[in-house]
Order: structure tokens, then sequence, then C-alpha cells
């Protein structure tokens, strides 16, 4: 009841007396509406911003294992004897990556064959996918073929 009548007389201090008839919303009213207007406004384009985002991330995500997918089925598409010949010990040998261009991006694409793992007469295919969008990012899948 005090805070109650604190307000009322910090009403009839500093704000104007109302006619009798008059209607409508003072400006005090107004400034208060409109502020807590543009905190909604700017945190739905916050929110939008980080939507974008985590959508072109995807989208990357997405190009980069579509690119590990179409490598692995090239390994596995190859006789034996082609497979047995390719000399990729580690991702950093000679002729064992290139840089494919997907949804505009340039993705490093590297692979690795290890013969006799992880059984004997099997060899095991390792594609590794490097690109940057906001950060550094990478992705390995794994494959296992007869030799």
């Amino acid at each position: 009841m005090n805070q109650r009548c604190s307000l009322m007389s910090f009403g009839k201090k500093f704000l104007p007396p109302r006619n009798g008839n008059a209607a409508g919303f003072t400006l005090i009213e107004i400034l208060v509406a409109m502020t807590i207007f543009s905190f909604a406004v700017l945190g739905m384009a916050v929110g939008t911003v980080t939507l974008t985002r985590t959508n072109q991330n995807s989208h990357w995500h997405a190009s980069a294992v579509n690119l590990a997918q179409a490598r692995i089925e090239e390994l596995r598409a190859m006789t034996s004897a082609a497979l047995s010949s390719l000399v990729c010990p580690s991702y950093d040998s000679t002729g064992c990556s290139d840089s494919p261009v997907a949804s505009g991006a340039t993705f490093t694409r590297s692979w690795q064959i290890t013969a006799n793992t992880p059984v004997t007469g099997v060899s095991q295919l390792n594609v590794k996918i490097d690109w940057t969008d906001y950060t550094s990012q990478s992705l390995t899948i794994s494959a296992s073929v007869f030799q």
C-alpha cells in the first residue's frame, strides 16, 4: 500500500493531470512499449543470424559427407590389383589427395589405404575431408574392402 501511494505521488508531482474526457497513452507509456518492442525485435534478429549460420554449417557438412562417400565408392569400385597398386600409407602421401569444390567452398580431400587391416585380406580405406567455414572442420569416413 505504501509503494502504491509513492507511485501515485510521483504521478501527481511529475506528470501533468489528465482531463476527465482525455483518452490515449502518455509519452512515457509509449516509450516503454517501444523499448520492450525493440528488445524483442533485436532478439529475433540475433536468432535469425544464428539460424542462418547453423543452416550453412549443416550444408557444408552434408557436402563433406557426400565428397567422402564419393571417394570411398571410387576406391571400392577398383579391382583388387588397382587398389593394391595405390600407395597411400598416410594422408600426406603424394597422389593421395585432391581439392574438390562443392557448395561454393573448397574442400581438401585425402585418403589413406591400409592393407591387411583390420584382418588379413582386407584393406581399410579412410577418407578425410577438411574445410574452413567459421572455424576449421574435419570429417573422416572409413570403409573396408577385400583385397
